[in-house]
């Protein structure tokens, strides 16, 4: 378990630094892919999240704050994604991506709100690996 947490702590920090500069500039094609994959692994990192919730392998004040940690990076990126200027050829994909950000915010927050309740962690958990087109 504690090396689980430990993982767990890295993601969120890598996270954390591939997040700190988007809030400027303009979208390209390269910043697109690196927001792209931003969001992936959010929501590969919240599928396990939801996966130990599921399995009852974590505590309820981790997976709560876990959740609310990760929900914060993805509505961030969510907006920035939304009110950032992009080229004019790939503003759909960025607005997409935008929306897409802002749904797994809005997953992240059922787990923040029921961090012990297994059935929403398997439907969560469904969603996210999905979304972040995890393995």
């Amino acid at each position: 378990m504690a090396a689980s947490v430990l993982m767990r702590a890295l993601a969120l920090a890598v996270l954390a630094a591939l997040l700190a500069g988007c809030n400027g500039g303009t979208v390209d094609r390269h910043a697109l892919t690196n927001d792209s994959s931003t969001i992936d692994s959010m929501a590969c990192e919240g599928a396990l999240l939801a996966h130990d919730i599921a399995q009852g392998k974590t505590t309820v004040f981790f997976a709560r704050e876990q959740a609310e940690e990760l929900r914060i990076q993805s509505s961030n990126l969510a907006n920035a994604l939304a009110r950032r200027k992009t080229l004019p050829s790939i503003e759909e994909k960025v607005r997409a991506k935008a929306r897409e950000s802002a749904r797994l915010s809005a997953m992240l927050q059922r787990l923040h709100d029921h961090p012990s309740d297994r059935g929403v962690a398997t439907s969560v958990e469904g969603h996210l690996t999905k979304l972040g087109g995890c393995a």
